[in-house]
This record gives C-alpha cells, structure tokens and sequence, in this order.
C-alpha cells in the first residue's frame, strides 16, 4: 500500500494537488448539502476504480476542510472501511489543496455553490442558504448573483424563499414551488397561517398562483371591512350582525326599505346614530359594504317597502343565496381564466406546442367548422402565435398549423367565457372535454373551474335523465294505443253488405235541383227585372 502524500507547505499561497486519506478529511460546516444522498452506486465505482476526480480542500488547524467533494470523500471512506478498496491502489483520493481560500469562508461558500450547481443540482432551499450565508459575508444581491454566475432575479427570489417559512421550503424542495412563484408569496411573509394554507394540497406553480389570487382577494375583502368599520365607530353607529333569517324572516330591516305610517322615506343618515338603528357591514366577493337598519321597524309604526313573494322566506333566501353563489362563481372564473390564459400561452404559444393541438384543430375545422366561427380574442392569438389570422393568406404549412390551433384555443376560450358569464352557447358541451383537456396537460383546475365542470356535468346527466323520461313516457303511450286499437279491432261487429229497395232512392239518385242552373247573381236578376 502507498501512504498518503503528505501535504507540501509551499511557500506561495499556490494550489497543489496531493493524495490524502478520505477518513482524515473534514466535513465544512457551512457544507450546502445537508444530505449526501444515496451512496450505493458512487461507493461501488470507487471500489472497482478508486476516485477519478480531485476534491477540493482548504487546509485548515492541521488538517483539510472539505470545500467541494464531500459525497466522494464520504463514499471512498465507506469503501475503505469495508475493505472495498481497489487491490494494489493507494489508499488515498486525489485532492486540489487551495492554500489560497484559507480563511476566506465567503469564497469557500461560493465555491460549494457553483461546484454543486455544476453536478447534481442543490434543492432549493440549499441554494437559498448559501445565499443567504453570502448575504450575511456581506456580498450583497448584484455581488452574490456575479460570483455565482445567476441572474439578480433568482438570487432575490431565493433570499426571500429563507424568510417564508418552512413549509414554503418544503415545497420548494418537492418541487412544487419554484423560486418565480416566491415572489407571489412574499406579500404573505407576515403571515404563516395563509401561507400554509397556500401551500397545502397543491402541485404546482398553477395551484398557487390560483390560491395566491384568493387569498389576496380576502385579505382585500378583511382591510375594507377593517375600514368601514372605524368609519362607522367614529361616527358613533353601532354594528350589529346579521340577524338569522336575514333579511326576510327576521325583524330588523334596512331603513331604506321602510317608510314612515304616512309613506314618507326615511333619511339613513339622520337616524344612523340613534338607539334602535345600527349598521351592518357585509363582505362582497372583492370589497365590503354596509346599511343602516332598524332593529324593531314596527315599534316605530313603519312599514316595509321591500319585494314581497308568495313563496316562503326560506325559499326566497335560498334563491338569493343561489344566485348570489352564482355571481361569485362568474367573479371567480373571469379571475381563473387570467390564470388559464397564461397557461395557454405558455403550453401551446410555440411551434412544438402547438401540435399537441393540431390534429384535434383539423378535426374541428372539417367536421365542426361553425365552431371555429365564434368571436376571436385577437389579443389571445397574438400571444399564441405572435401575428394575426390574416397571415393565413400569405403563410406556408407551419404557420397555417400554428394559426389554425390558435383559433382553435380562441374559440374554446370564447365558448367557455360565454357560459361562465351566464350567456347562452350552442357548443356548451364542449366546455367538459376542453377543460378535461388542459387537466391532461398539465393544467390544474381552480374551484371555480371544477364547480362549473361539475355544474355542466350535472346539467347534462339531468338533461339526459329528462329524455330518457320523455321516451318511456311516449313509449307507454304507443304502447297503450296499440293495446286499444287491437282491443277495438277484437270487439268490432262484422260489417253486413245491406240492399235497399228498388223504389229507394240512393243519395246520389236525387231529383235535381230547380235552382242548380239559375243565375245566383242578385245583382244581374235584378237588373234583369
């Protein structure tokens, strides 16, 4: 066996390269790498071929600090500790001594990152950390972001990855949030309730981007509640809830629905701040309002001004409610379909994109060209194929493709936002199987996406069951005539030939008429006379 090669003291801070024991090297303490993984596969190339390439290290109080190469100096340690090692090889591993970086714990970091970067990619949060151990060497984000060879961006977007908690790293390192979409989550810094609640059951950049944009919509919705409660306090109204079976079975009513005995309207503001009124705020889909009521209109003799309906005050509030939720669902599908927009554009706006659509575009334009007839989002098939439908006069066989697809995803689009807007569409079945289609492709459903397809689902199973309903239905009725018709025929008399009397006269053997050849002509008989 070779011993190891001692390590020269060279005069000049120079690297040199020497042959050290692996078992004697030091693992860095700010090593990016917080697990080195499975080592089966590199242990057994190192037993049959020993290590190849040199590790890099920082001598340091007598010894050797790793920098880069700690899963091969792991991995050659496991192998010589089994007795793997390599018949007649020394027992020692190639090493790039750097004299140079000793001490400069700013540079030893930046080399983990890069030499990492350059093999099997850190996680996220790995990367995060080095960054932000720079950050604290005092390399700023331009200086981080030049010695490591990334633009600012990421570097900006991994620093903030460190100060979002760990269930935000957590997904960053399953791959589920990536360092773009942390710059959608920095506004929840403060906030590692909704963060999680974020992060929770989605699995991908699409699924949070979808989240961000509602919890973004609530916390608008809580800071106008906020606001227009301290007005109202300042201006000494009282808030009051909702009261249960508001607002048609219930006493409290909105003052601008009452009117005093004598029809007179009554002045919200002037009675705001009395005893037996108050206020009650209520959340929108994106803001909040309020209205002053009256606790007990009837106590000051008024009387209600509000719709009146034959139904009972249940059925009404559930039919507000309904379309309430249907207002909301129409608010919440414009918002999803900026989201989906961008999907398109991204997974199909590029040649190769756009024939994962081409065959299902020529089918639509052979059998179901009326489809294709729908109003066009010119803006959409800019971004889809960066021109205008026009080009189709002068363009060749690729650029025809590219246009047909993006009229294609035009008239899904259009046909899906007609329905999602409450507005009627022929092509309504449709929507399923597009939507089905985005899914397949990697596209994942807001709420407000699935509840329409589970909406149009159940409209088309009613719709079918409604059918099926009507066919048995005129089936029983042919069913049963034919019982009757067989039933009339089976009880029939039998029809007798009967021969009258000579002397009879038949019908047709009738005297003629006196006045069959007469002018019937008032006007001529007379004149005639």
């Amino acid at each position: 066996m070779t011993a190891p090669t001692k390590a020269r003291r060279p005069k000049t801070k120079a690297p040199y390269l020497a042959q050290l024991d692996p078992r004697e090297l030091v693992a860095h303490p700010s090593n990016l790498r917080r697990a080195l993984g499975d080592l089966t596969e590199m242990r057994a190339s190192i037993a049959a071929y020993g290590v190849w390439q040199a590790l890099t290290v920082v001598p340091e109080d007598g010894g050797h600090r790793i920098v880069a190469g700690h899963r091969r100096a792991a991995a050659a340690a496991e192998a010589l500790e089994a007795g793997e090692w390599p018949e007649g090889m020394a027992q020692t591993v190639p090493c790039l001594v750097r004299p140079d970086m000793v001490g400069l714990s700013p540079e030893q970091v930046v080399a983990m990152l890069v030499e990492n970067d350059q093999r099997a990619n850190l996680t996220e949060s790995e990367r995060a950390a080095g960054y932000a151990q720079l950050e604290l060497f005092g390399l700023d984000v331009a200086e981080i972001a030049r010695r490591t060879g990334r633009k600012k961006e990421h570097v900006q977007s991994a620093l903030k990855l460190t100060k979002l908690g760990t269930a935000a790293t957590a997904a960053a390192d399953e791959g589920r949030l990536t360092l773009e979409d942390v710059a959608e989550l920095a506004e929840f810094e403060d906030d590692p309730e909704t963060m999680e609640k974020i992060l929770k059951d989605v699995s991908s950049g699409w699924g949070i981007k979808h989240k961000v944009s509602d919890e973004r919509r609530k916390r608008k919705v809580k800071e106008a509640v906020a606001a227009i409660t301290a007005e109202l306090e300042a201006a000494g109204v009282t808030i009051v809830k909702k009261p249960k079976g508001w607002p048609y079975d219930c006493a409290m009513a909105r003052v601008d629905q009452l009117q005093t005995a004598d029809g007179q309207d009554i002045d919200p503001e002037a009675v705001k701040a009395l005893a037996g009124y108050g206020a009650i705020i209520e959340e929108r889909y994106d803001s909040a309002g309020a209205f002053i009521v009256c606790l007990d209109p009837e106590s000051h003799g008024y009387k209600r001004t509000g719709h009146s309906y034959y139904k009972s005050p249940a059925e009404i509030a559930a039919k507000e409610a309904a379309a309430k939720a249907q207002q909301e669902l129409r608010a919440r599908l414009k918002q999803s379909a900026a989201v989906r927009r961008k999907f398109l554009v991204e997974k199909y706006g590029s040649a190769k994109g756009a024939k994962t659509l081409l065959v299902e575009a020529m089918r639509f334009a052979v059998v179901w060209p009326d489809f294709l007839q729908h109003s066009l989002a010119r803006e959409l098939i800019k971004e889809l194929c960066g021109g205008d439908l026009t080009e189709g006069v002068t363009a060749g066989q690729d650029r025809l493709n590219r246009l047909l697809v993006a009229r294609l995803i035009s008239a899904q689009e259009e046909n899906t936002e007609r329905v999602a807007d409450g507005r009627w569409s022929a092509h309504k079945d449709l929507i399923v199987l597009w939507l089905n289609r985005l899914e397949e492709d990697g596209y994942e459903l807001s709420k407000a996406e699935a509840t329409m397809r589970a909406q149009l689902i159940a409209e088309e199973e009613e719709r079918k069951h409604a059918e099926a309903e009507e066919e048995e239905e005129e089936a029983r009725y042919l069913a049963e005539l034919e019982a009757e018709v067989a039933h009339d025929d089976g009880d029939a008399p039998a029809v007798v030939d009967v021969h009258l009397p000579e002397h009879d006269v038949e019908p047709g053997d009738s005297e003629p008429d006196p006045c069959a050849e007469a002018d019937l002509d008032t006007g001529e008989s007379e004149a005639s006379e």
